[in-house]
């Protein structure tokens, strides 16, 4: 189970995205995107946290891949 906390609807596109090219490549997998903190976006995998916009030295979003390859 992989779960997308955002806070912005304004990231809800880029949320969607990534939501769409998890479940595409990881058939079975569902993706649920759930309201988080402030400037939050963070994907969480079976409770491991896989991304944190936060937490990344750019700020930044994550690519698809960057994503995949760690729930691969």
């Amino acid at each position: 189970h992989v779960t997308i906390d955002l806070r912005r609807l304004n990231y809800l596109p880029t949320a969607a995205s990534l939501a769409a090219a998890i479940e595409a490549a990881l058939p079975g997998a569902t993706v649920e995107k759930k309201p988080g903190g402030r400037g939050d976006f963070i994907v969480t995998a079976d409770g491991r946290e896989v991304w944190n916009k936060k937490r990344h030295p750019e700020t930044r979003f994550p690519e698809h891949d960057e994503v995949l390859a760690q729930l691969r």
